[in-house]
This record gives C-alpha cells, sequence and structure tokens, in this order.
C-alpha cells in the first residue's frame, strides 16, 4: 500500500515541478525582455526596475505576447513601434544610433594616434643634437660665473 502511494505521489511532485519551472522560466523571460525596455516615465531606468504603473503594464504586455508565441524580437519591435527607437536602453546600430555606437571608438582612436605623435616628437626632440660653438659656451660660462658670484655675495 505504501509502495502504492509513494508510487502516485512520485508522478505528482514531477508535474508539479516541471509547472514550476515553466511559471519561472516565463517570468524570467518577461523579465529578460522588460530589462531591454526603457520606462517611458521613469529617468534611465528600465520597465523591469520600475515600479510605475505603465511599467507594471508594459510587463504585462510582454507576458501576454510571450504567451501569444512571438519571439524577444518581434515583442521588441512592437514596442519600438509603438514608442519609438528611444524606448530602447540599447539604441540599434543604424542611421543616427550607429553615430553613438561608432563615436566612442572613433575619438579613442583618435586620441591614441595623436598621443603616439605627441610622445615620438618630444623623444626625437630630447636626442637631437645642438651645435654649439665656443663663442656660445663662453658667454654661458660667463652667465654661470656672474650667478654664482651673485649668490655668493
Amino acid at each position: 500500500m505504501r509502495r502504492l502511494l509513494l508510487a502516485g505521489l512520485i508522478p505528482l511532485l514531477f508535474a508539479a515541478a516541471l509547472a514550476q519551472s515553466g511559471t519561472v522560466t516565463l517570468e524570467a523571460r518577461v523579465f529578460d525582455i522588460a530589462r531591454q525596455l526603457r520606462c517611458p516615465i521613469c529617468v534611465s531606468e528600465s520597465v523591469a526596475a520600475s515600479s510605475s504603473q505603465i511599467a507594471l503594464t508594459m510587463r504585462g504586455e510582454i507576458q501576454e505576447l510571450v504567451l501569444a508565441g512571438l519571439s524577444d524580437e518581434e515583442i521588441l519591435d512592437s514596442f519600438t513601434e509603438s514608442y519609438g527607437d528611444w524606448v530602447l536602453l540599447k539604441p540599434p546600430r543604424r542611421g543616427v544610433h550607429l553615430l553613438v555606437w561608432l563615436l566612442p571608438v572613433v575619438v579613442a582612436a583618435a586620441g591614441a594616434i595623436m598621443l603616439v605623435g605627441f610622445l615620438r616628437r618630444s623623444t626625437r626632440a630630447g636626442t637631437k643634437e645642438i651645435d654649439v660653438t665656443d663663442s656660445d659656451l663662453d658667454r654661458l660660462r660667463s652667465v654661470l660665473d656672474q650667478e654664482e658670484a651673485d649668490g655668493a655675495a
């Protein structure tokens, strides 16, 4: 009798665990998508992190779209159609937004080129020989002797 009870209980526990993991997977997917969307009311906060009413509504809409079988990309496209590109926390790599992605790389490369050029010029200037005549050396010695005499007095 006891074995029969255990044999019936194990499949029930397994089914409950599967149902629980399906809910967790759904919620995780909803929050993964919500992390990619900007809350329309909050400043630089994702829909997943916001507790505003519109963020809650958007998460509910995301869940409905997930249950309807739409892919993550299709869901993000749906929100982009409704709110525009600014709703995406990561701007798309096209059009004007491409500048946002490329500008830091261009500035860093230009800075590196300028730094290398400056370092090369400064090292070359330090190793360059200077032509000095005997009269220049005599004049320098007299100035140094004068300063030494003024400093000792």
